[in-house]
C-alpha cells in the first residue's frame, strides 16, 4: 500500500504545484462572453449538427464581466482562498504539427458561476519563454471542462502548458507536436492502451507509461471508461477499494451520468500521471456508450431502466467530447463520426476508425453478409487511404477483433462472439482484398476490446495481408478470469482456429508499446500487475519484430 500512497502523494503534488499564477493575457470580457465557443467543450461534436452544441446561458454571460475580475484579482487571494481547484488535473491530445488540443477541468466554489480559464504554453518548465497564451470562459453547461486548440506551434517539440484561473495553477502538463507530413522520421513509438475498468484494478499500466521518457504519444483503444454498476460487472480477484467503486452507482444513462464517470476516472493519480506526461490520441469502443454497442442499440440497453437509446447515445458523446482531449473539427458528415487519421512524417499513416457507434449493424442479426461495421462512408475512407498511402508503415487504431475465430457454438451465433470483424465478414474480406489488390505493403492493425494478448499473421487466402496486434486490457478482466491454467489451454485451442496465430495471453495486463523506424516495427507486450496496490516493474513478456516490406513478423523474442 505504501507505494500506491507515493502515486497519491506524487499526484497530490501535481495538484498543488505551485503556486500563484499572475494573469498575463490581455482579457476583452465581451468578446469573451461573445466568443465563449473558443472553449471547444461548448461547441457541437458534429461540425455540420450545429444544434448539438451547448449555449452559455445569457445569465451566465452577463456573469463574465465579473468573472474576468475574480479571475485577475485572484492571484492576490488565491494563497488564502482559492475560487477554484483543478482537481482533475489536465490533458493534452490529437497533435498536429502545428497544434495540440489542450484539456482540464475546474472545480470552482460556486456551482453556479461562470469561471474564466487561460492557458499558457511555453518551450520551457519555468515559462519563461511562453509561446501561446489564451482565455475561455467555462460553466455548468459544459461541467466546467475546459478544451482548447493550441495553434501555431512548431512540428516535432515538446512544449509545457499550464491553465491559471483566479491565481491558481493547475498541474504543468507536457506534451509534444507530431513531425511534419513530409518529415523524414528516424523513429516513432506509442503506447498502446485498452480497457481501464476503475472497479477491477489499478491503473499501473498508465503510470509506467508516464515514467517511459522513450513514448511519443499515447494510443487509446477505448474503454476508457465503462457503464456498468458496481455489481453490474464484477470481478472475483479484486476487493474494490471505496474510492474504485463506481460514481453514481448504477448503470450510466444520462449526461450527468457519463460526466460524473468520466470526472471520477480523470482523478485516478496513475491516469493523470499519464495524461501530464503524454499527449494521447483516442477512440471509444463500446463501454463510453454500453456493452456491445451498435448504431441502433446496445447489448446493455433496458428502455425501461435507461430511457430510449438515442438520447443515452449521445449523453455519452457529448460526455466523452467534453472531457476527451480530442478536436471536433475533423467531422464533416452525418452524426457520431470520430474516425481521423495522423500523418507521422514520411513514416506512419495512422487510421483511427470507429468499427462501434458510426455505421454498425446489429450483431448476429440477418444474413451475415449483408452486416456493416463502419459504413459505406468511413470504409470508403479507409480504404482509399490505405490505397493511396506513401508512407512506410500504415497503421489502423481498431476497436475489435480481426484475427479468425467461430462465431457460433453448434449452429447458434452469439453476439458475444459476433461482435468482432469474424461477425461481419463482408467488410473483413472487402479490407484484406483492399490490401491485397493494392499491394498495401507493411500494414498493421492494433486492436483493444477483447480484454486479452493476441498477435497473429493475417491470412488473405493463402497469403499474409496484414499483422494484427490485440492489445492487453489495463485492469478489466480477461475471458478466461486472468487464469494462467485456462490461458495456457486456449493458446493451444488459439493455434486450431488461427493459423497465423503467433501469440495469446489471456492471464495478464498491461499494455504495447510500438517503435517505428524506416527498417522495421518492433511491438512490445509489457505487463503490469493490476491488483495490488504496490506499485509494481513493469515486465517484457514478448517483442515482435517486423521488417519492412515482408508483411508478417520476422522475429520473436
Amino acid at each position: 500500500m505504501r507505494s500506491y500512497i507515493l502515486v497519491v502523494l506524487v499526484a497530490a503534488a501535481h495538484m498543488a504545484h505551485a503556486a500563484r499564477v499572475a494573469s498575463i493575457v490581455k482579457i476583452d470580457a465581451a468578446a469573451l462572453a461573445q466568443n465563449y465557443e473558443k472553449n471547444l467543450a461548448f461547441k457541437s461534436p458534429i461540425v455540420n449538427k450545429p444544434d448539438l452544441a451547448v449555449k452559455l446561458a445569457d445569465s451566465k454571460k452577463a456573469k463574465v464581466a465579473a468573472a474576468v475580475q475574480a479571475h485577475v484579482s485572484g492571484f492576490a487571494k488565491a494563497a488564502d482562498a482559492p475560487a477554484v481547484k483543478f482537481s482533475h488535473g489536465v490533458a493534452s491530445g490529437d497533435p498536429l504539427a502545428n497544434a495540440v488540443i489542450l484539456w482540464t477541468k475546474v472545480v470552482p466554489t460556486d456551482a453556479l458561476s461562470t469561471v474564466t480559464v487561460e492557458y499558457h504554453v511555453a518551450t520551457d518548465t519555468d515559462f519563461k519563454n511562453i509561446v501561446k497564451t489564451g482565455a475561455v470562459v467555462t460553466s455548468s453547461e459544459v461541467d466546467f471542462t475546459v478544451k482548447v486548440d493550441a495553434t501555431g506551434l512548431q512540428p516535432l517539440t515538446k512544449y509545457f502548458y499550464r491553465f491559471v484561473s483566479g491565481g491558481v495553477s493547475s498541474p504543468v502538463g507536457k506534451t509534444k507536436t507530431l513531425m511534419a507530413a513530409d518529415a523524414n522520421v528516424d523513429s516513432f513509438k506509442a503506447a498502446v492502451v485498452t480497457c481501464s475498468n476503475m472497479p477491477h484494478g489499478y491503473f499501473h499500466a498508465y503510470g509506467a507509461i508516464a515514467r517511459d521518457d522513450s513514448v511519443d504519444v499515447t494510443i487509446h483503444l477505448g474503454d476508457y471508461i465503462y457503464e456498468y454498476d458496481q455489481q453490474g460487472y464484477k470481478t472475483p480477484n479484486f476487493q474494490t477499494p471505496a474510492e474504485r467503486i463506481p460514481q453514481p452507482n448504477k448503470v450510466l444513462s444520462s449526461l450527468s451520468d457519463y460526466r460524473t464517470r468520466h470526472a471520477q476516472y480523470k482523478t485516478d493519480p496513475n491516469l493523470m500521471s499519464l495524461h501530464i506526461a503524454k499527449p494521447m490520441i483516442a477512440v471509444w469502443d463500446d463501454h463510453e456508450f454500453a456493452d456491445n454497442a451498435f448504431a441502433g442499440g446496445a447489448n446493455n440497453q433496458d428502455d425501461k431502466r435507461d430511457g430510449p437509446w438515442g438520447p443515452r447515445k449521445l449523453a455519452g458523446a457529448r460526455a466523452y467530447h467534453e472531457y476527451m482531449p480530442i478536436r471536433p473539427d475533423f467531422i464533416q458528415d452525418g452524426a457520431f463520426k470520430i474516425y481521423r487519421s495522423f500523418q507521422i512524417g514520411n513514416l506512419v499513416d495512422l487510421y483511427m476508425i470507429d468499427t462501434r457507434i458510426e455505421g454498425r449493424t446489429t450483431q448476429a442479426k440477418g444474413n451475415p453478409a449483408d452486416r456493416q461495421l463502419m459504413g459505406p462512408e468511413q470504409t470508403k475512407w479507409l480504404h482509399d487511404g490505405l490505397a493511396q498511402s506513401k508512407k512506410t508503415w500504415k497503421l489502423i487504431g481498431n476497436q475489435v477483433q480481426f484475427a479468425p475465430k467461430p462465431t457460433k457454438v453448434l449452429w447458434f451465433e452469439l453476439n458475444a462472439l459476433s461482435d468482432d470483424w469474424n461477425g461481419y465478414p463482408t467488410d473483413r474480406q472487402g479490407l484484406l482484398d483492399t490490401i491485397t489488390n493494392n499491394k498495401v505493403q507493411n500494414s498493421v492493425i492494433i486492436t483493444g476490446d477483447f480484454h486479452a494478448s493476441v498477435v497473429s499473421d493475417i491470412y488473405n487466402g493463402n497469403a499474409i495481408a496484414i499483422t494484427e496486434y490485440v492489445a492487453p486490457s489495463v485492469t478489466s478482466i480477461s475471458p478466461l478470469m486472468d487464469s494462467s491454467f485456462l490461458s495456457a489451454a486456449a493458446d493451444k485451442i488459439w493455434g486450431l482456429i488461427n493459423k497465423g496465430k503467433r501469440f495469446t495471453d489471456f492471464a495478464n495486463h498491461g499494455y504495447m508499446s510500438l517503435q517505428f523506424t524506416p527498417a522495421k516495427l518492433l511491438t512490445q507486450y509489457v505487463m503490469v500487475d493490476k491488483l495490488s496496490a504496490q506499485t509494481p516493474t513493469p515486465n517484457v513478456v514478448r517483442a515482435f519484430e517486423q521488417t519492412a516490406g515482408a508483411n508478417r513478423i520476422t522475429k520473436v523474442y
